[in-house]
């Protein structure tokens, strides 16, 4: 079974801020490679950094008072009332020194996972609001095949089979495994949507490609193919002519799946048979046909 499909990247995100300030530092380039967590751009933090040293030198002291209350309460010289106050004050100088840090890790913003940059959308200096896209990361090692196949293969139990599958421009074969099929089918083309994963460790392969998909169904191997010029439809139907004793004859087919230049044919035909491809607008039952290959 052959159709055709295209590779995405598994994840691909576009970063933004999520607070405001002014950017103080960009630190990377476009179209390299990071790594989790490497810090992509900082904006300005320095009112929040004020904020966080005032605030652990009040917790400083507000631990200091907290330990004389609780030696004071095991003697009784202090009451319930007053060493629960101090201990909620302490509580909530925790709790507001926890979402300074947090405001400042925000003011870094970084690579959720490994994957390569796209093109820079800020410069030094400039001030992001919240939600201002940084660039683009995409993980190019993962990369997912997706392709689909007519519904009357829908049944097929496929998950964890291999997909065969080309770029252009290249002879070589890739094996992808199916790990996701799509529950619906698409009621325009009456076909299913399939994915299946791509370690591309190489780095040779590009989301966005298109691929040609091969996959073994548990049908028939000896499917017949012909170029999709030698199709014609018509009222009765779609049909080749093909080359009988020397003589022009017109079978009516049924089709399967159709790829970029060839078309599946199901039945109709035969392995062997010399299909017409050319100057089929001339041809008539029973005009003398002379078969030439066209390999």
């Amino acid at each position: 079974l052959l159709g055709l499909g295209s590779l995405v990247a598994k994840e691909r995100v576009d970063l933004v801020s999520e607070v405001s300030g002014r950017v103080v530092d960009v630190r990377f380039k476009e179209g390299e490679f990071v790594k989790k967590g490497t810090v992509l751009v900082k904006l300005n933090d320095d009112e929040l950094q004020t904020q966080l040293k005032r605030a652990q030198y009040q917790y400083s002291l507000l631990k200091e008072k907290l330990d004389r209350q609780k030696i004071l309460l095991n003697k009784d010289a202090v009451s319930r009332e007053d060493f629960d106050q101090a201990q909620t004050e302490y509580n909530v100088l925790s709790q507001d020194i926890e979402q300074l840090k947090a405001k400042i890790d925000k003011c870094e913003v970084k690579a959720p996972f490994d994957g390569m940059l796209g093109f820079r959308n800020v410069s030094l200096g400039a001030y992001l609001v919240p939600n201002s896209k940084i660039t683009t990361l995409v993980d190019i090692k993962n990369l997912v095949v997706e392709f689909s196949i007519p519904e009357k293969y829908a049944t097929k139990k496929m998950i964890g089979s291999i997909a065969k599958f080309s770029v252009q421009g290249s002879t070589k074969e890739y094996s992808a495994r199916i790990y996701a099929i799509d529950p619906e089918l698409d009621i325009k083309t009456r076909s299913i949507m399939f994915r299946a994963s791509y370690f591309n460790n190489d780095g040779l392969l590009k989301p966005g490609m298109s691929a040609k998909v091969s996959l073994a169904t548990g049908q028939s191997t000896s499917s017949i193919y012909i170029p999709n010029e030698s199709l014609i439809s018509d009222i009765s139907g779609k049909l080749v002519w093909i080359i009988k004793n020397g003589k022009a004859k017109s079978i009516l087919v049924q089709t399967g799946v159709r790829t970029v230049d060839k078309i599946e044919i199901l039945s109709g035909i035969n392995q062997g048979d010399s299909v017409i491809t050319t100057g089929l607008m001339q041809v008539r039952p029973g005009s003398p046909v002379k078969a030439v290959s066209n390999q």
